[in-house]
């Protein structure tokens, strides 16, 4: 139960749709520079976006993001794009209704390099996603960065659910969520439009 609920709630940090990204990068990854095309403002779509705990994969029946990307080149990974809205509905809990609210929007997206197994695919994060939890005797904040990429190939932002750097903090939740658990966002975000990041 702790855990399925966690799920649920990592979500809402996605956030993020999620919207997401992986990283590693090395001091050379971090000093490339990147061209997108065609940048601008962008929405997204997820159907069934899955909250990642130890009891496995728990979902909502979609998430929606807004945002931007950067255009042109010789860009920095670094804020090349930003989270402005993000969305969860249909989220549930043990069959009990949650809401997941995000807060402290734009959330800064950065890419950190080209994925070593498929070239279509720019590594990167979403950093500072802040969410609130909400349902019955439950509350919960969580903070922190999702992990992912872009596929070039897809027009999509992933949220590969691969690493719980989503904390959670101020839980009150009858032992169900408790202050330090971590949890990692699963979600594949259709862009419209959607823009290609290349490595300069």
């Amino acid at each position: 139960m702790h855990r399925v609920t966690r799920t649920v709630l990592t979500a809402a940090a996605l956030s993020g749709a999620a919207l997401g990204l992986t990283v590693a990068p090395s001091s050379a990854a971090a000093q490339a520079t990147w061209t997108v095309s065609p940048g601008g403002s962008f929405t997204g779509h997820a159907d069934n976006p899955g909250l990642v705990t130890d009891s496995g994969t728990h979902s909502c029946t979609s998430a929606d993001v807004a945002g931007s990307v950067k255009s042109g080149s010789g860009l920095s990974g670094t804020g090349i794009g930003q989270l402005n809205t993000m969305s969860f509905t249909g989220c549930s809990a043990l069959g009990l209704s949650v809401t997941i609210t995000a807060s402290d929007t734009p959330y800064a997206i950065d890419v950190t390099g080209v994925d070593a197994t498929d070239p279509d695919r720019v590594n990167g994060e979403v950093v500072g996603v802040k969410a609130h939890v909400s349902g019955f005797a439950c509350s919960a904040d969580f903070t922190g960065t999702v992990h992912g990429y872009f596929d070039n190939a897809a027009g999509t932002l992933v949220a590969d659910g691969t690493s719980r750097d989503l904390v959670a903090s101020d839980a009150s939740c009858l032992g169900i969520i408790s202050n330090g658990d971590t949890a990692a966002l699963q979600a594949v975000i259709k862009l419209n439009p959607a823009s290609r990041i290349t490595l300069d």
